[in-house]
């Protein structure tokens, strides 16, 4: 009887494994694809926003659209490659140039990491903005210090992610394979899963911290938002942004110390249906910033909505006919 059950068990899992390569093949497949779609007309959008006249010459507004162009470039690079070689699995065995190895890695690691560079950039921008006048971190706010900033911010990005290549190598039979595959999971951890995430947080709360003193001190009972442009949205940004990132950690945590152990064929199918739909949450970070905009900034709304007004002939020439309306019922 006991026999019975525990092949009836083990037909009910190999199928629910089967039904979970099944939607991973034909439905999850589809995910990266949206992601992509969906970053594009975010980063036209916050192009076509960013870049207009009220707006080109804020210093936050600069970081962000930097960060935005990081955004569909990491989508496009590291995302399509799924498409171009027609596979959701792996695609790193199948990688046999040793330099090709290495710069795959290189921008796996370095291209989501100068993106939330670019928004810790535009947290410490709003920290500066409620600092005092005479406060010398005021300095990231100047137009002509914001280039030697982006360029260090790079090199420093790339600094932090130069251990990826390092420890990924060609191996013969294996492909493109990690060398030291604990120290580079702890390396990984610290760097991109604890410190990036605990500085976006400690600067949220320290500009939190200014902007109700500032309220204090000019005994303010309500809020004006327009005090400080942006706050909101930046504060929304990263708690998003951190969220994203340390749901990935947690699993990859999990997944470094427990790969070694999965012996069964239904254990790793299933640990890596879980981790292709966590890597995809991942990418979300690259994806919502437009969006994240649009729902929690009043001026960014403002501004994008009046663009396309000034864009559309039908707003225009309405436009003008108020105008002329005006003029004649004031004569």
């Amino acid at each position: 009887m006991s026999c019975i059950s525990t092949q009836n068990s083990n037909t009910t899992l190999t199928s629910m494994i089967n039904y979970l390569q099944f939607i991973k093949e034909e439905y999850l497949i589809y995910l990266p694809l949206i992601f992509i779609i969906f970053g594009l007309i975010g980063f036209l959008g916050n192009a076509f926003t960013f870049l207009q006249s009220t707006l080109r010459y804020n210093s936050c507004c600069i970081y962000l659209l930097c960060e935005s162009f990081i955004d569909i470039t990491n989508l496009l690079i590291n995302l399509s490659s799924i498409y171009r070689n027609g596979s959701s699995e792996n695609l790193l065995p199948k990688i046999v140039n040793r330099y090709h190895c290495k710069l795959k890695l290189f921008s796996l690691v370095f291209l989501p990491q100068l993106s939330i560079n670019f928004l810790i950039l535009s947290v410490i921008d709003r920290y500066a903005c409620t600092c005092s006048m005479t406060s010398s971190i005021r300095y990231i706010r100047r137009l002509s210090t914001i280039p030697w900033i982006i360029f260090c911010t790079t090199i420093l990005t790339s600094l932090m992610s130069l251990y990826s290549p390092v420890f990924y190598d060609v191996k013969p039979g294996e492909g493109c394979t990690c060398t030291d595959p604990f120290l580079n999971g702890i390396l990984y951890i610290i760097i991109h899963g604890f410190l990036t995430p605990c500085i976006l947080l400690l600067y949220v709360l320290l500009t939190y911290r200014n902007v109700i003193n500032s309220r204090h001190r000019a005994n303010l009972t309500n809020r004006d938002r327009s005090r400080n442009p942006f706050v909101q949205m930046i504060f929304t940004q990263v708690l998003t942004t951190s969220f994203l990132t340390l749901q990935w950690i947690i699993f990859y945590i999990y997944h470094i110390f427990t790969i070694h152990k999965m012996k069964s064929c239904e254990q790793r199918t299933l640990h890596f249906f879980l981790w292709f739909i966590s890597n995809s949450i991942y990418y979300l970070i690259n994806v919502k910033s437009f969006y994240l905009s649009t729902l929690t900034s009043r001026l960014f709304r403002k501004t994008l909505i009046e663009s396309i007004h000034r864009l559309l002939p039908i707003c225009q020439s309405r436009t003008k006919n108020s105008i002329n309306f005006n003029e004649i019922s004031k004569k």
